[in-house]
């Protein structure tokens, strides 16, 4: 064993010994992307399995693993080379194994073998790459692999959702016998100028992301997400909190889907509060079938349909006649006309700050418009809720509890995840193509069919007045 060469990163010698030489049950290191994580870890346990003479079985764990290079075999390999270690392991096509003690390195993808890892027996260590992904049912069955007296679970990740099992229930809320620690590309000095070059071209190319990606910072907790966790937990049955009654027509917020991987989507709000909110997959082929189920919906609760008009969306407000036509009904519709311009342009973009930009001046289009002005009454109805300030009934936004966790907790996120970007020096929310290509997040139908479903009011300057 080299000892001499400079692998380990010095920002991380005060956690491995914490992990290594305290009680440590479970070690979580997160951060941003090129912070050394991963090839920390992989030279520690390289290390340490080295340096130990007793057989350990160390379990290394990712979400996919399509081919053992996919894994972090690979960097395993790697420093075992660079630490000059080649002689003491027989690496091999899908097992890395310790020589003099038989202790062995073993893979495994948690998506395609759950029940694999399951039936594992007497692991010594458990590393999960991309822990940001685990579910609460996948911890649960992969937790017991490690029930062995001195057995350690070490999770690796990049933060992605404020709403993330892992996150809430690891760093928010640290369990005992947890060692957690955050590093950041900046303590990482094994950078190449190069890899600063381009994190610094990102940082001023797309500071948003940049915050997320290399900050480290989970998507709801940035202050330059639109919504913030923290408000919209506070929207949890406000109007019972703050005993203040709401009153309102009934709007049946509704988001078709636009392509194959898209969801149609509806955000009920009754009376002023939000009751419910569904989605469901569907392509834009089965539009009228849609149209219908919401229609329905809408004609139970007696109900005005609200509508993103973009793409398919244009054709919903027809279909939604034809049905009135057929049943002898009089369910009525909203055409929301996301892309559109902004309403009351020439009106300050805060209606409590005479000082603030007029609309025009702040905002690309209605969507944008819209979203900050949902955006604000959450955060009215957060301080109001937590700090006690004043607010007006309308300007309280309520998720009834009777909604449950999951549906809430799937809501909020989606809610939480877009943040503002420019466009002609105006604000515009981030166009999902945008969010799919670097995030891999899926498009966000339930928050824009609150949105649809909570702004119909500034729509009013479209001569829409008679369908509400």
């Amino acid at each position: 064993m080299n000892a001499h060469v400079p692998l380990t990163n010095p920002a991380l010698f005060e956690f491995w010994e914490k992990v290594f030489l305290g009680n440590a049950d479970i070690a979580v290191l997160h951060g941003g992307r090129s912070s050394s994580k991963t090839r920390d870890t992989a030279c520690q346990l390289v290390r340490l399995i080295d340096h130990l003479s007793v057989k350990m079985r160390v379990l290394c764990i990712r979400r996919f693993q399509n081919r053992i290079q996919e894994s972090v075999y690979t960097e395993l390999k790697w420093a075992i080379e660079h630490l000059g270690l080649k002689a003491a392991f027989d690496v091999q096509k899908t097992t890395i194994i310790h020589i003099a003690s038989g202790s062995e390195f073993i893979f495994y993808g948690i998506e395609r073998n759950l029940e694999e890892i399951k039936g594992t027996s007497d692991i010594d260590i458990l590393w999960v790459e991309e822990a940001e992904k685990l579910t609460e049912e996948q911890w649960s069955v992969i937790a017991p692999t490690i029930r062995k007296e001195d057995s350690l679970a070490i999770l690796l990740f990049n933060p992605k959702f404020v709403t993330d099992y892992v996150w809430k229930n690891f760093v928010v809320n640290t369990p005992p016998h947890c060692v957690v620690h955050q590093i950041n590309y900046t303590e990482n000095p094994f950078l190449s100028e190069k890899a600063k070059r381009d994190i610094a071209a990102m940082q001023e190319r797309d500071p948003e992301m940049f915050e997320h990606i290399y900050g480290g910072v989970p998507l709801g907790d940035s202050e330059l997400s639109i919504f913030k966790r923290r408000w919209l937990d506070a929207c949890v049955d406000a109007h019972l909190v703050l005993k203040i009654a709401l009153t309102g027509r009934n709007i049946i917020g509704f988001d078709p889907a636009d392509d194959g991987e898209d969801k149609s989507a509806t955000a009920d709000k009754i009376e002023g509060i939000f009751t419910d909110a569904e989605d469901w997959s569907s392509g834009k082929d089965e539009l009228v079938q849609n149209a219908k189920r919401v229609w329905a919906k809408a004609k139970h609760a007696g109900a005005t349909v609200s509508y993103d008009t973009i793409g398919v969306g244009a054709f919903v407000g027809g279909y939604i006649d034809e049905q009135n036509q057929s049943n002898g009904a009089n369910v009525k519709h909203f055409a929301f006309h996301a892309g559109g311009a902004v309403m009351d342009p020439d009106k300050p973009s805060d209606p409590q700050n005479g000082n603030s930009p007029l609309n025009k001046d702040e905002y690309l289009n209605l969507k944008a418009q819209a979203w900050a002005n949902t955006a604000r009454r959450a955060m009215l109805t957060f301080n109001a809720v937590t700090r006690g300030h004043s607010i007006k009934p309308e300007d309280i936004l309520s998720f009834s509890s009777a909604m449950g966790k999951e549906k809430l907790d799937a809501l909020f996120t989606e809610l939480c995840v877009p943040w503002w970007v420019e466009t002609e020096g105006k604000k515009r929310v981030v166009p999902k193509l945008k969010l799919k290509k670097d995030l891999g997040v899926k498009s966000h139908n339930l928050a824009d069919a609150v949105i649809a479903a909570d702004n119909v009011n500034i729509g009013f300057n479209y001569g829409m007045l008679d369908v509400v």
